[in-house]
């Protein structure tokens, strides 16, 4: 499989104002037809969906509707995030509804994979039940595979005790190796579970100047310091050398990258074919969850 085969094009961008580094805002409609067109022809073929991304998922359906002839695209999308203490009848009866409307709108046999956004929810009354629903979902047909997302190896446990999922979602990057490190992705593979890498620019962050970072990251300027000089040493960008770094991981099966413009989605796509060293670049990692949750920023 080639580096673009592996490729996931996020889409949070289309719909809401997005990343600490986003100085566009979100992506204007028009540009949106442009970068699905293109990363179609590069053979990009995946799309990463959500409710909670704004408008986002009806731009990408109606485009799927009225330009894609070829119907090439495989559809990942999530659910909504539930209200309340439990998760009852009713909220699960409107995913259910809000499912079937997709897969109409997609117009292929199966919405490729539908993934619990907010891990917590499992922890909820009526997870099971939710669980089970996704389970009916997938023996009709209607998506291929089960998956939840996640921020952390508490909860990819969690999930690997009590559920059987097909397809993971977790933020992995050159500052955050913690999934490495505690061998959570070998152990995923264990399972046999397809495992997606997104935040690979921890929100742009990675890829801005270091005088234009805001000062509640001095804590882990030192860290950032550090990836600019090994991307220097080894003549690379910043963009090469981070999301080399994730492309090199043998466990990770595809890579979700997210984009503004037309012009940045060049810039991935160019950068996709380059190898990197990856020998010292285990001591560039940190393990503050403050700094590699971006639910936790304070910016």
């Amino acid at each position: 499989m080639n580096s673009l085969s592996k490729m996931i094009l996020g889409t949070v961008q289309f719909g809401i104002d997005y990343g600490i580094s986003n100085t566009i805002g979100k992506t204007h409609s028009l540009e949106v037809k442009e970068i699905l067109q293109y990363a179609s022809k590069q053979g990009i073929n995946t799309l990463d969906i959500a409710p909670s991304y704004g408008n986002s998922e009806s731009l990408v359906t109606d485009y799927i509707s009225n330009y894609d002839k070829s119907n090439s695209w495989d559809v990942i999308t999530k659910t909504p995030y539930f209200k309340g203490n439990e998760i009852d009848g009713r909220q699960i009866y409107k995913l259910i509804e809000s499912i079937d409307l997709l897969h109409k709108k997609i117009g292929k046999r199966s919405i490729y994979g539908l993934l619990v956004h907010n891990c917590d929810d499992l922890f909820l009354p009526g997870a099971d039940n939710l669980m089970n629903t996704l389970e009916c979902l997938k023996k009709e047909g209607i998506i291929k595979k089960i998956g939840v997302s996640v921020y952390n190896s508490q909860q990819i446990d969690y999930l690997l005790d009590n559920f059987s999922i097909d397809l993971i979602q977790l933020p992995i990057n050159i500052l955050d190796q913690r999934l490495i490190n505690d061998e959570s992705l070998v152990k995923l593979k264990k399972h046999n579970v397809e495992i997606h890498a997104r935040s690979v620019f921890l929100q742009g962050l990675l890829l801005m100047p270091i005088d234009t970072i805001p000062s509640w990251f001095n804590p882990i300027k030192d860290a950032l310091k550090l990836f600019h000089k090994q991307a220097k040493k080894q003549n690379l960008t910043k963009l090469q050398l981070a999301l080399g770094f994730v492309q090199r991981l043998t466990e990770i099966d595809k890579v979700v990258v997210g984009v503004n413009s037309l012009q940045q989605l060049r810039e991935i796509i160019d950068a996709s074919s380059v190898k990197v060293n990856t020998a010292e670049l285990s001591n560039i990692a940190i393990n503050n969850s403050i700094f590699l949750n971006p639910s936790n920023w304070r910016v």
